[in-house]
């Protein structure tokens, strides 16, 4: 029969990572099918099991594995769900298509020969509840064997008030093969990169391509808008060519070296400090050429005073660039949404301890900091994994470093979503899902596409996850 976890659960965390079926989940996080469809959290105060994946370890090991490990003996039989070794066996194969197990697999219902009772009553249970009436005469039950060998005893937590952990030691880190998905290509990331080149958009009708040659050659008057207004522009755009924010700047730069003395002049015959055709104007224009030299150099002051290259020096906007604010917009609007970005509302907490513990790194435990690139032919997705762990007393008596382990992921395209389901597997790691704040121990990106997609690529490095899509032709 299933296992489940009683209310006595003191949400420690031991039985999860021992779980070979991922069966086992904390409260409150929802579950995943074998087929990868999402349901809701079957508890939110505490683990708990999915009938569904749970094979009492047949095909694994000769015991439960969660109930071995639990300090409180809260992993027990569901007398509600009886199951039989070959009906878990076939399970244990459904749920690993890719590993083949065999008949003679490791199996608690062959253990030396018979059904070996467990230490905590487990089988003990389970053949009560699956026998339909007493049998007139029963033989004596044998005393219950000892726990197997990886159930050590558990160790309290020194500062963690009625809480009990088991001590595990870090697994030796080794090289993690490169995984493979259903719906891959089969073509090196970096060629299918060169292969798409710089983004090109393509316009539809005679009107939108005078519109954007109209931005291109407008780049030098947007070019004074503030930094992050020029950004958003070329995300918008998405074509270097209609729009280019170190061009439009540098454009708007050697336009103000003309339109500051213009200003200049016009202030002075307005004000009838100086007649039009009259030497007395050249003051007023030095003064413009002063006046545009001087905030170039401010603008641009790590590129004119340290030598950083244009495209590493912050774009900065002129003066009176807060006025084309509305301008920006309206490009915007008429360039239409292209892709789409996560945000983060406020910076983070501290904890009450030294260690503050940014918004941005817990948004990227639920897998909520990603960017998707919109191209004309092929979308660019990129998802931030958690980069530290969250500040956390266990994490301290543990010894663990501050530095976040890879997560195992999942990736798989359905219909017009991409899905991206990440999950820690450390298995210290996974205790401190159980008591640190804003840490599953898991979680599901979906990203929804427009356009149909033919398939995709990814690689995995600098805890950033890279994936194109290429549009489907037609």
């Amino acid at each position: 029969m299933a296992t489940v976890i009683t209310s006595e659960c003191i949400n420690c965390g031991a039985c999860e990572p021992e779980c070979p079926n991922t069966a086992i989940y904390q409260g409150g996080v929802e579950w995943q099918a074998p087929d990868g469809a999402m349901h809701p959290a079957i508890s939110n105060d505490i683990f708990y099991i999915v009938p569904e994946k749970c094979t009492e370890c047949v095909g694994f090991h000769d015991h439960e594995a969660c109930a071995a490990v639990c300090p409180v003996d809260c992993c027990v039989p569901d007398p509600n769900i009886p199951e039989t070794h070959d009906v878990l066996l076939a399970r244990a194969r459904a749920l690993h298509p890719t590993e083949a197990i065999p008949d003679d697999a490791p199996s608690r219902f062959k253990k030396e020969g018979a059904d070996a009772p467990k230490a905590n009553g487990h089988d003990a249970v389970a053949a009560a509840a699956a026998a339909p009436a007493p049998a007139p005469a029963a033989k004596p039950v044998a005393a219950p064997a000892a726990k197997p060998a990886a159930a050590a005893a558990p160790q309290r937590v020194v500062g963690m008030r009625g809480r009990v952990e088991k001590a595990v030691p870090r697994p030796a880190a080794v090289a993690r093969p490169v995984p493979s998905f259903a719906g891959e290509l089969p073509i090196d990331f970096e060629k299918l990169l060169a292969e798409l080149g710089p983004s090109r958009r393509r316009t539809s009708s005679r009107l939108g391509s005078v519109g954007f040659a109209l931005l291109a050659v407008g780049q030098g008057i947007l070019g004074a808008l503030p930094a992050g207004s020029k950004q958003r522009i070329a995300a918008t755009v998405n074509d270097r060519r209609f729009f280019d924010p170190a061009l439009a700047t540098a454009g708007n730069v050697f336009l103000n070296l003309l339109l500051y003395p213009i200003v200049s002049l016009g202030f002075a015959v307005a004000t009838k400090r100086v007649d039009l055709f009259t030497l007395a104007v050249h003051p007023w224009i030095f003064l413009g050429l002063t006046i545009a030299a001087l905030e170039a150099g401010f603008r641009l002051r790590e590129s004119f005073f340290r030598g950083a290259p244009l495209a590493e020096t912050p774009l900065r906007g002129a003066i009176y660039g807060p006025l084309l604010l509305p301008v920006g917009g309206i490009v915007r609007w008429l360039a239409g949404t292209r892709g789409a970005k996560s945000t983060v509302g406020f910076d983070g907490f501290s904890a009450g301890r030294q260690v503050f513990d940014e918004k941005l790194e817990r948004e990227r435990r639920y897998g909520s900091v990603y960017q998707l690139e919109d191209r004309d032919d092929a979308y660019i997705l990129r998802v931030e994994f958690p980069r530290v762990l969250p500040p956390s007393t266990l994490a301290d008596e543990l010894g663990l470093a501050r530095e976040m382990p890879d997560y195992e992921y999942q990736l798989s395209l359905r219909d017009s979503t991409f899905v991206v389901h990440g999950r820690v597997t450390d298995a210290q790691v996974r205790r401190l899902t159980a008591v640190a704040p804003a840490f599953p121990s898991e979680f599901t990106t979906r990203v929804s596409l427009r356009d149909p997609v033919s398939g995709f690529r990814h690689r995995y490095q600098d805890k950033t996850l890279e994936v194109i899509l290429p549009k489907a032709a037609g």
